[in-house]
């Protein structure tokens, strides 16, 4: 494979005047050119049978099929020339970049009443555990700064004589 290949993807519409074995033997014939100009075959596409969304050269229906493909750039226009065919109705060059492989996060399950904590979840459970210890630490706290201006309060007003 040369550095200078590029990741293409093509989509084209096949008229429905060809049938759908038709339209997949096409297909087979357009990705078998590819590789004969040097190309490489990424990701295969499925021919599947799409109503548009408007007429195209009054037919309402045809052969959607895509695939993705490595390619140099100057080979490009010979494949073009193939897809000038006349069961083709449109044709889409799209210069794509490799996306990595989707990751997904883990869940982790809370354990229920009587069940085992799963070790990430203490790890996680601790310091909240510790902010509940004080909060609850605090409480006390305004209760005693309520007394004091409380006891404040009688002393002010034993001196000033209410």
């Amino acid at each position: 494979m040369d550095k200078d290949n590029k990741l293409y993807e093509v989509a084209y519409l096949i008229s429905p005047a060809y049938s759908e074995e038709e339209a997949q033997n096409f297909q087979q014939s357009l990705k078998s050119h590819v590789q004969s100009l040097g190309g490489v075959i990424d990701n295969d596409g499925e021919v599947i049978k799409r109503r548009l969304f408007y007429p195209i050269g009054k037919m309402t229906e045809a052969h959607l099929a895509s695939f993705r493909f490595l390619l140099s750039p100057e080979k490009i226009s010979e494949l073009k020339m193939k897809l000038n065919a006349k069961e083709v109705l449109r044709f889409l060059f799209v210069l794509t970049k490799r996306q990595p492989a989707r990751t997904y996060r883990q869940r982790i399950a809370r354990p229920m009443d009587g069940q085992e904590k799963i070790a990430g979840l203490e790890k996680i459970a601790a310091p909240v555990e510790r902010k509940i210890k004080q909060t609850e630490t605090a409480a006390p706290r305004v209760e005693e700064k309520a007394a004091h201006i409380e006891e404040i309060d009688k002393k002010l007003e034993e001196i000033l004589g209410k």
